[in-house]
């Protein structure tokens, strides 16, 4: 595994921020750097989180699983974009989401499936990320075995790792889960949002 490979050091990145120390003066130089690699999505996903539009979605019919085959949240990001219906009028505004699978590492959203075929000639040699697969790791599965130089990535993805890792400084409830039936996982993934 190389040590130097992008993933790994914004991963690196992103755990040390999770630390009870990151809230220090630490916190500063890390925020920074994340906005240096992310100069365009990192601003936008601090305002995702700040107006608490990430949905971290859980089945109600889950079972506890083995190590060998852990379960993923999904995650949806509510579009802070779709207007607010207007005083009086008989239809109501429906919120609209992306979905975000961080293991898989995808967002449904234009701006990711961009980035996730720009560059494309890629080296036949690269390291795989070897990390624990129960944690969300920055680049997901796509960090592991591609010889991408860096995961794709837009402003949900970028907000729901930092959700889903740094939930003390970013503020998120204890279990900020919402449990749903499978059916109504359907809904939120098909764009009814519950």
């Amino acid at each position: 595994m190389d040590s130097n490979s992008p993933h790994i050091f914004i991963d690196r990145l992103i755990t040390e921020l999770a630390q009870p120390a990151g809230f220090s003066k630490s916190l500063k130089p890390l925020m920074l750097t994340l906005h240096c690699l992310f100069p365009n999505d990192f601003l936008p996903a601090l305002d995702i989180l700040d107006r608490k539009l990430v949905r971290r979605i859980v089945r109600s019919d889950r079972r506890a699983t083995s190590p060998e085959t852990p379960q993923e949240d999904v995650f949806i990001v509510i579009s802070a974009s779709v207007p607010p219906s207007l005083p009086g009028s008989s239809t109501p505004s429906q919120e609209k989401g992306y979905e975000v699978r961080l293991r898989a590492w995808n967002c449904s959203c234009p701006t990711f499936a961009l980035s996730a075929y720009r560059d494309f000639q890629l080296p036949a040699n690269y390291p795989t990320n070897e990390q624990n697969q129960l944690a969300y790791s920055f680049g997901g599965t796509l960090g592991r075995g591609t010889a991408r130089v860096s995961p794709p990535s837009c402003k949900h993805i970028l907000a729901c790792i930092l959700h889903a890792r740094c939930p003390e400084l970013f503020g998120v409830d204890g279990d900020s889960r919402f449990v749903v039936s499978k059916e109504e996982l359907a809904g939120w993934c098909a764009g009814w949002c519950g």
